[in-house]
This record gives C-alpha cells, sequence and structure tokens, in this order.
C-alpha cells in the first residue's frame, strides 16, 4: 500500500531535477539595451556582409563603426537608435540591406535606388502608344506584341514572380520567329525569382558560356568567402539569336540583374536605357533582441570582366526619356532603329 507514495516522492524528486536542469541549460535573456542592440547588429554585418571590399561602395567598414557607435548611448530614443541603423543603411548603398521596426511600423530604413536618376518609364505611354489593347499575355506579368507592321517582338515583364513552362516560352518566341528582332523591356523590374529569370534568359543563346562568379560570405574572417563560378547552358527548346534590345532603368534590380548579367555576354544583346539598380547577391535576415528586422546581402556577383554589378550596370547605349514629349518612348524607339535601321 505504500509504493503509490514512493512513485509519487519519485515523481516530485525527478520534476525538481529536471527543473533546475532546464534552468541550468537556458540561456539567459538577450540584453535590449541600446549599446547591446547597436553592437548585436554591427557584430552581423561585421560577420556576415559580403560587400565590405566592393570597391564601387568605397567602405571604410572602421571608420563607420568608430562614428556610429559613438552615436549610441543609454539616453538615446528608440527613434534616434534606429536613425543610427538608417545612416548605416545608406552608406551600404545595397537595396537588399534593410532593417525596420517588426511590429513597430515608424521604423523602416531601405536605401532608395530610385532616388539615383530618373525613372525612364512611363506606363501609360507604352499602353496607350505601343501595347494597345492588341497584346497577348503569358501569367499575370509577361505582354507581348509584334510592333512596326511584325520587323519586330516586344515582350515586357514587370516582375519575374510568375512561373512560365519550357512550352509556354517556346510559344512566345516562335510567336516572334519572323521577326527581324526582339525588344526586352524589364524596365521597372524590381525581381523576384533569380531561377525564373535565368529561365527566360537560357532562350536566347545556342552555346554554354561563361557569367562570372558569386563570393559567398561563410564565416566570421575578412577572407572567409567560398566561390561559385557560374555558367549559363541554352534551352533544349527554342532559341532565339536575332538581334535583341534590351530595355533597362534604375528600379531593375534583383532577380533583374540576374536576367542582366546572364545576357550581357552574348553579341547579339543591346542594352539601351539607364543605369539599373543592381541588387547583384543573396541575401539573409533575421531579428535583433529588441524585434527589430533585418536584411543584409551575404554574397556578391562579380562579372566575368571583374566588374561588380551590386551597384548597377551601365547601358551600351544610354537614352532617356523625354517626359514632355507623350508622342514616343525615346527608349523603345531607338531600340526599334537599332533592329530595323529606321
Amino acid at each position: 500500500m505504500k509504493r503509490p507514495i514512493y512513485i509519487l516522492s519519485f515523481l516530485v524528486v525527478l520534476i525538481i531535477s529536471m527543473s533546475s536542469c532546464e534552468k541550468m541549460f537556458m540561456k539567459p535573456n538577450p540584453e535590449t539595451d541600446n549599446l547591446s542592440i547597436y553592437d548585436e547588429y554591427w557584430k552581423l554585418l561585421d560577420e556576415k556582409y559580403a560587400m565590405w571590399d566592393n570597391p564601387d561602395k568605397k567602405l571604410d567598414k572602421e571608420a563607420l563603426h568608430s562614428y556610429t557607435r559613438s552615436l549610441v548611448n543609454e539616453s538615446l530614443s528608440q527613434d534616434s537608435l534606429f536613425g543610427v541603423f538608417n545612416y548605416i543603411i545608406q552608406q551600404l548603398k545595397d537595396g537588399h540591406s534593410w532593417i525596420d521596426g517588426g511590429k513597430n511600423d515608424n521604423f523602416s530604413s531601405m536605401y532608395d535606388i530610385e532616388l539615383i536618376g530618373d525613372r525612364n518609364y512611363d506606363e501609360d505611354l507604352i499602353d496607350s502608344l505601343y501595347l494597345k489593347n492588341d497584346y497577348k499575355t503569358l501569367g499575370k506579368r509577361m505582354k507581348y506584341k509584334l510592333l512596326e507592321n511584325g520587323k519586330v517582338g516586344y515582350i515586357e515583364i514587370r516582375s519575374w514572380t510568375d512561373v512560365y513552362t519550357a512550352e509556354e516560352m517556346d510559344d512566345v518566341l516562335n510567336y516572334f520567329a519572323n521577326t527581324e528582332g526582339l525588344i526586352f523591356d524589364v524596365r521597372e523590374n524590381g525581381g523576384g525569382d533569380p531561377f525564373m529569370s535565368t529561365f527566360v534568359a537560357r532562350h536566347f543563346a545556342d552555346k554554354e558560356y561563361y557569367l562570372g562568379e558569386e563570393r559567398f560570405k561563410t564565416g566570421p574572417g575578412e577572407n572567409d568567402f567560398s566561390i561559385q563560378k557560374l555558367y549559363n547552358t541554352p534551352t533544349s527548346g527554342v532559341i532565339y539569336t536575332k538581334p535583341v534590345m534590351v530595355l533597362t532603368n534604375r528600379l531593375c534590380f534583383s532577380a533583374t540583374t540576374t536576367f542582366v548579367y546572364t545576357l550581357d555576354p552574348l553579341p547579339n544583346v543591346t542594352f539601351i536605357g539607364a543605369r539599373t539598380g543592381g541588387g547583384s547577391g543573396s541575401s539573409a535576415d533575421d531579428y535583433l533582441a529588441n524585434g527589430w528586422h533585418w536584411q543584409m546581402s551575404t554574397s556578391e556577383f562579380i562579372d566575368r570582366n571583374g566588374l561588380h554589378l551590386d551597384n548597377g550596370f551601365d547601358p551600351d547605349i544610354a537614352v532617356a526619356l523625354d517626359t514632355n514629349d507623350r508622342s514616343q518612348d525615346e527608349i523603345i524607339e531607338r531600340a526599334i532603329h537599332e533592329i530595323t535601321g529606321i
């Protein structure tokens, strides 16, 4: 009759013991004072950010650290602390690196690539003068049409978020089989899935070629990188090797940069418009101890010529849109001229 008492006593001791062990191995709550949050974020940048030595950014890591940390103390308001973080983000000049306040919608910081240069894009102008009402579509993001009495093909993609099949892309390119050349308008395309942008780019070359390398930050040390050589392999489907004009502007970003550097080595491809926004690397994200959400670039693409593309890619032919002239899109018209000579 005493056995249940013994069992109960054993369970009590076991529970106490487990509770003690749990306390022993539990991590202490992370510090959320201003200096601790700053140091946590800077350590992440120091160990994970992949572009401290990007020559175009001209970053002085030690000077940036010394200056920004000197601004932080415990009397600083949360708004002012976030302002310090925002200053760091703006110095990185990297649209893939940002921080926001999570539940606090008042705190949001990102490098605004649109502020550098004109947009060189007018959707209403394109719709009214070129696409009109008789264009075809593929998915939600692609519009395409024959221009110049069938001499020129025009494809517009504003995002790489749709998924296209090989058969669908073959159908689109077969539609342009009798054209003299193709215009690929990716202005305002802020990115999406880089696999899909590469998938589309594979339809414009008939042999494999070298693109460049992606450098991944793999450890805390300054030289802790792994390097992946990148090549483009042609599709097994329809390949278009006639002249291709790719139209760009400042809001070409991320997966569109992938599309650009994949097509750049091809002799039949010409880029027309304005410098792109960049965004060449992969990124990682997480939360700081105070709940602020961060993201930063953890890799960087360097093309076959050694150019760092995170800050943008210059077109072969620079053309600006005249916002006072509603009779034409000068960038599309230059692309048509390059194809037809007219």
